[in-house]
């Protein structure tokens, strides 16, 4: 098995459940179909922070993002807070987080006994499928020759049941050095090495070029000149053409660093 390796898990599968359902940052056929598996008055409650759970990649922010991490254990979330430990630097929020503590300990039980199966049994079949194309492909080994960059941590996909035309691309490192990210399965195969591959990429230019914000455009682009290199055009950053077109015109003249082409397109951010 490669470094690229597909996984999943209850816990990040049951908060997105809860944020399709509610339509909290989008909205699609999943949620409709499992509507009823929230009250109404509980959708309320998650739409009133919608806001502040909403996260996309360069777009949102949303500052309670994170507590997805606690999905699968409230109790402790609440724990922290009932004892004054809390969550440092988010006081202000206290009222909310026990708001979408509480709705994780009401719905998780039933999330796992009656949705959970069926969604485990498609991650899993969706997982096999891909893994066994990527490891055939060897896409991982291939990007870091191309790049120039070799890696020596796992890039983990972490396959979400209820993300379709949402939250994706989220790259989050573990304690352990390892990179997860979140993607859908709404997908084909074809997409998903295509986004899977920009991403991992991203991974390999990080070890060599700061991320900003302020270069967004820039970095993602440096990223799919190399995917689109090795996989032909994807069309997932149409936006980011000219950054794309002026690597691949620069290599056409000499071979060049990624952070020597990177630093050569610093004019585009001002044409």
């Amino acid at each position: 098995m490669g470094k690229i390796q597909c996984v999943y898990d209850r816990d990040n599968n049951f908060f997105f459940h809860l944020m399709s359902v509610a339509k909290v940052g989008y909205d699609n056929i999943y949620g409709e179909k499992h509507h009823n598996s929230i009250s109404t008055e509980d959708i309320a409650v998650l739409k009133k922070y919608e806001k502040e759970l909403t996260m996309k990649g360069g777009e949102y922010n949303g500052k309670l993002f994170w507590i997805g991490m606690y999905a699968g254990n409230p109790q402790d979330a609440i724990r922290k807070i009932q004892s004054e430990e809390g969550f440092p630097g988010f006081e202000s929020y206290t009222d909310a987080l026990l708001d979408i503590f509480g709705i994780f300990l009401k719905y998780h039980d039933d999330y796992c006994e009656r949705i959970w199966p069926d969604q485990e049994i498609l991650l899993a079949k969706t997982a096999l499928e891909w893994q066994k194309n990527l490891d055939e492909e060897g896409l991982d080994e291939k990007a870091e020759k191309l790049v120039g960059i070799d890696s020596e941590r796992i890039f983990y996909a972490s396959l979400i049941s209820s993300i379709e035309h949402g939250v994706e691309a989220i790259l989050y490192e573990t304690e352990g050095g390892n990179v997860y990210d979140l993607f859908s399965i709404d997908r084909d195969y074809n997409s998903a090495r295509a986004i899977f591959l920009h991403e991992y990429i991203i991974t390999l230019l990080e070890k060599r070029i700061p991320f900003s914000i302020e270069t967004y455009d820039r970095y993602e682009g440096l990223a799919e000149y190399y995917t689109e290199e090795l996989i032909g055009k994807t069309y997932n950053f149409t936006y980011q053409d000219k950054y794309i077109e002026f690597y691949r015109l620069k290599m056409s003249e000499k071979s060049y660093t990624p952070d020597e082409l990177f630093a050569m397109a610093g004019n585009l951010e001002t044409a």
